[in-house]
């Protein structure tokens, strides 16, 4: 979805249930998310309505959740819980190497990016599943 709409990630991750107009095939990014402070309508493009319906069926506010099913995804932070360094966790993010780490150091620490992700997966599917497991209870 970031890739055809060109839109930021943060964007579409903060994005919540209320953002979408799927019977005028909007989506508004509200000020408080822009980079530019700004409100952004998009059209939602008839490949997407379907994920997006799909998505609010399973998630009751925010549609692209990370560790819980309530808040959006904050990689950075679970990551450092998780025990991965910062620098990795900054590769991970597409973010440069501040000071002359930026200057000397080329590396991407790829296999150290791969073991975090691999971590962060199985704790986002762990969380996923117990909070899912846990509506089933609360439905019965």
């Amino acid at each position: 979805m970031t890739m055809l709409w060109g839109k930021r990630l943060s964007e579409l991750r903060l994005a919540r249930r209320e953002h979408f107009d799927l019977v005028n095939d909007v989506w508004t990014v509200p000020p408080e998310l822009s980079k530019m402070g700004n409100t952004i309508r998009m059209p939602i493009p008839k490949d997407i309505k379907p994920m997006l319906e799909r998505l609010m069926h399973i998630y009751d506010d925010y549609l692209f959740p990370g560790t819980s099913l309530n808040k959006p995804i904050i990689i950075s932070t679970v990551c450092s819980e998780l025990g991965t360094m910062p620098h990795v966790t900054k590769k991970m993010l597409g973010h440069e190497l501040g000071g002359i780490m930026a200057v000397y150091n080329k590396h991407d620490w790829l296999k150290e990016q791969k073991e975090a992700y691999e971590v962060y997966s199985d704790a986002l599917s762990k969380q996923v599943r117990k909070e899912l497991e846990h509506e089933v209870d609360k439905a019965s």
